[in-house]
C-alpha cells in the first residue's frame, strides 16, 4: 500500500527539490508512532486515525524477518556507487536553503582532516608565486570550516547531482508499514553534517523531527558571530547555542559526535569563551568518539571577562583538538598577507599581536574594543 501522508518535515530532508510548504499546526500528532507489544517479532507503527492502514501481516518481509534483519537490508539499500571515493562514505550535508531543506553528499577526502592543509597549500603558492592566494584565502575564511570547503563550493558553483542521488524517497514511498523503519534506518546509518548554525538550530530546536533521536553520527561546524557568544560572556540565561546543546541531549544513542566552534567576525583573531560555551557539553552522553575542535590557544588579550580557555589538564568527556594559528589573511581588498604571531610577556601576563612580514603596519586587536 502506498504511503498516503508523509510528514513534510521528513519528506523535505531527503528530496532536494522539495519546496517549502505550510507546516501542519500539530506536526507531532501526525508523526506520532507507537510500537505493538509483540515488538520481538513485529515492528508496526500506528499513525493514529490514518484510514486504510494495512499492517502487512501476510508479507514474508515483515512476518518472517525480524527487525534486526530488516535493518540490515535497509543498510544495503543505502550503499552507493560513489561511497568508496570519499572519506565519509555515508556523509550527508543538511542545510536549509531558499525555504526548503537540501541534502548533499560530503565530498571531503582523507587529507582534508589535516586542519592546516589549506595554509600548507598557501605556503607553496606564496613561496613559488604560482597560484591564487585570494582563492585559497576565501576557503580559509569559509564559515563551513577548513574540512568541508570542497562541499561548500559544490553548492555555490554547481555540482554533479548524480553524486547526491539516494534511494531515500523511493524507499519511504513503498508502504506505510515500512515508512517509519526506513526513516529510522536513514538516521541511524548516515553521518549528518551541519555547517551553519541556522540550519542546525532549525533542525534540532525550532522544528525538530520525531526521528532525530535515532541519529548516531553527527558533525557540527559552527562558525558563529560574536553576538552568539555574548550570552556566555555576560552570564545571560538565554542563548540559542544553549538551546542547541539541550536538544543534543535528547538524542539518546549518539555514537560519534564532533563539534567545531569558531568565530568569523573578528578576522584572524580567534578567541571564544570556551569554559562557558562548553560547560553543557560535558553532560552529553556519547558512546564512542566525542571530539571538540577549538581555535588555537593563543594569549589574545581581551577586555570582556569570562573568555577563559579550557584547562588542558581538566578531565573532560571530549577530546579537544585545536586548529593551528592563522598565518594568512586578507587585510586589504585583493591582497593576501602572510603574518606571524608575536608574544609579549610582562610579569606573569602574556599577550600576542600580529606582525606582518612585508611592512610595519599595526593590526588592531578587536577584543580590546568596547562591545558592551
Amino acid at each position: 500500500m502506498a504511503v498516503g501522508v508523509i510528514p513534510s518535515k521528513v519528506k523535505s530532508l531527503f528530496r532536494p527539490s522539495f519546496k517549502k510548504r505550510r507546516r501542519p499546526s500539530n506536526l507531532s500528532s501526525i508523526c506520532e508512532n507507537k510500537k505493538l507489544k509483540n515488538e520481538s517479532t513485529l515492528t508496526v507503527h500506528d499513525y493514529g486515525s490514518s484510514p486504510g492502514l494495512d499492517l502487512q501481516l501476510a508479507s514474508p518481509f515483515f512476518r518472517e524477518l525480524p527487525i534486526e534483519i530488516r535493518k540490515m537490508v535497509y543498510r544495503l539499500v543505502w550503499l552507493g556507487s560513489y561511497d568508496h571515493k570519499y572519506h565519509a562514505p555515508n556523509g550527508r550535508h543538511l542545510h536549509f536553503q531558499e525555504g526548503h531543506w537540501t541534502n548533499t553528499r560530503c565530498v571531503m577526502y582523507e587529507d582534508d582532516e589535516d586542519l592546516d592543509l589549506i595554509q600548507k597549500t598557501m605556503d607553496r603558492v606564496h613561496n613559488s608565486g604560482k597560484g591564487d592566494l585570494v582563492m585559497w584565502q576565501k576557503r580559509l575564511a569559509s564559515t563551513w570550516g577548513s574540512r568541508h570547503w570542497r562541499c561548500e563550493e559544490r553548492i555555490q558553483y554547481g555540482r554533479q547531482k548524480s553524486i547526491d542521488r539516494t534511494n531515500f524517497m523511493s524507499m519511504m514511498l513503498v508502504c506505510k508499514r515500512m515508512f517509519p523503519e526506513v526513516i529510522e534506518s536513514i538516521f541511524e546509518s548516515h553521518q549528518f553534517f551541519f555547517n551553519d548554525f541556522f540550519s542546525a538550530h532549525m533542525f534540532f530546536v525550532y522544528s525538530p523531527s520525531p526521528y532525530t533521536s535515532h541519529i548516531r553520527h553527527l558533525d557540527l561546524s559552527l562558525n558563529l558571530p560574536f553576538y552568539e557568544y555574548a550570552p556566555f560572556i555576560a552570564n545571560a540565561p538565554k542563548s540559542r547555542v544553549r538551546e542547541l546543546w539541550e536538544a543534543l541531549g535528547d538524542i539518546s544513542c549518539l555514537h560519534n559526535l564532533r563539534i567545531s566552534l569558531d568565530i568569523y567576525d573578528r578576522g584572524p583573531w580567534r578567541k571564544i569563551p570556551e569554559c562557558g560555551v562548553t560547560s553543557q557539553l560535558k553532560d552529553l552522553k556519547v558512546l564512542r568518539n566525542f571530539t571538540l575542535e577549538l581555535p588555537p590557544s593563543l594569549p589574545i588579550k581581551t577586555h570582556p571577562s569570562n573568555m577563559h580557555n579550557i584547562d588542558p589538564l581538566e578531565d573532560t568527556p571530549f577530546e579537544v583538538v585545536r586548529r593551528p594559528p592563522l598565518r594568512y589573511w586578507q587585510f586589504s581588498p585583493g591582497e593576501v598577507d602572510r603574518f606571524s604571531w608575536e608574544t609579549h610577556t610582562k610579569g606573569q601576563q602574556s599577550h600576542c599581536f600580529i606582525t606582518l612580514n612585508r611592512e610595519a603596519r599595526h593590526i588592531p586587536n578587536p577584543y580590546l574594543l568596547d562591545f558592551f
